[in-house]
């Protein structure tokens, strides 16, 4: 039985973690200025050109700025920050752990910070609606380079189009630009989720570092409207150390969710009401720490025409109708209407499902 104290301080220390990850982000803007500043270097008073040759030597100069820009943000700020941070959250579990295992007799420790980092660089971001599965290092330098390779490719693009050097500056350089708008919005979304990558790992680490009073973890999603589609379906979701498959957010880029250890029916009896944040169709408020998104996201639904309407924008209309008025417990539409990595199959064939056919015919 996870323990609802554990689920509420997880759910409230994920609002620090991504307000941290948006300060690591932030720290990023100087060297977009650093990049912006390379940029008018490289392409100063360089003439309009449609040869390619010449074309490509201007990208693989402008390349080998970018590669130094970024791999300095990574040694100096993000990777440093990152490693202090594991330790952090590795204590910060500790400390949650104690707060509800006060047995004298019992002894909870932390694994060293060196072994907690090396287990972050150990263990692999997995996205399984892309099949995606990187190191942080690689994924961190592999999301950086697909930023190199959209500015080569504006470079590139805007020189055989006839577009001239100063219209190629504005659109990578001059406010609004690439690296004004895109670039800085999807490193963003990198450090956010390296830093929740770290978060969870850490916390595991501390975790596992304690196997004989946890037995696992809750994968914790955040209750409102902006939750992705996996990210429901998983939240609530335990996993045991002895499980072969151990999901493990972040479960793609920008995710938000977290987890919260399951003790050893020894110490779960849980009394606390323990009560955990959510934002519905009536704004911000607290609900019952074990209340997973599904039953949370029916409950918005019972709120009269602006709560069918919260469902409406979250799931789209037909999967919402079938949600709300086709006579399924929250459990059944999770295990008719999700495939394997909780990823929503297709409303055709949803409806090719003869133990949908009686759901869709109380809607139709």
């Amino acid at each position: 039985m996870p323990n609802e104290q554990l689920i509420k301080q997880a759910s409230r220390h994920s609002i620090y973690v991504q307000r941290f990850a948006g300060h690591l982000a932030n720290l990023f803007d100087p060297y977009t200025e650093k990049l912006q500043r390379e940029m008018k270097i490289v392409l100063a008073g360089e003439p309009t050109t449609q040869n390619i040759r010449r074309i490509n030597q201007l990208i693989a100069e402008y390349r080998r700025s970018q590669v130094a820009i970024y791999n300095d943000y990574n040694e100096t700020i993000l990777m440093d920050q990152l490693r202090e941070f594991s330790g952090l959250e590795s204590e910060w579990e500790l400390a949650s752990l104690k707060s509800v295992i006060k047995s004298e007799s019992i002894t909870l420790i932390a694994p060293a910070p060196a072994q907690v980092w090396a287990g972050v660089n150990a263990q692999p971001l997995i996205f399984p609606d892309s099949n995606g599965v990187r190191l942080l290092s690689p994924f961190i330098k592999d999301w950086e380079k697909g930023r190199i390779d959209a500015v080569s490719d504006i470079i590139r693009t805007g020189f055989i189009t006839g577009r001239t050097t100063d219209q190629i500056v504005r659109d990578i350089a001059g406010k609004n630009g690439y690296l004004d708008n895109q670039n800085r919005a999807l490193i963003k979304t990198m450090v956010r989720t390296a830093t929740n990558h770290v978060s969870n790992v850490a916390r595991q680490k501390t975790m596992e570092e304690n196997d004989d009073i946890v037995i696992g973890y809750e994968i914790i999603a955040t209750l409102d409207r902006r939750t992705s589609d996996i990210c429901r379906g998983y939240d609530g979701v335990i996993v045991k150390f002895t499980d072969k498959v151990k999901p493990m957010p972040p479960f793609h880029p920008n995710c938000r969710t977290g987890t919260a250890p399951v003790l050893d029916e020894r110490f779960a009896i849980d009394k606390t009401g323990a009560k955990r944040a959510s934002v519905g169709v009536r704004g911000g408020g607290q609900v019952d720490a074990d209340t997973t998104y599904y039953s949370w996201l029916k409950n918005q639904g019972k709120q009269g025409p602006k709560g069918r309407a919260f469902v409406r924008d979250v799931l789209g209309n037909e999967r919402a109708d079938l949600f709300l008025d086709g006579g399924l417990s929250v459990s059944k539409f999770k295990q008719l209407t999700l495939d394997q990595h909780f990823q929503p199959i297709p409303l055709k064939e949803l409806r090719k499902k003869q133990t949908l056919q009686l759901a869709f015919d109380a809607i139709d």
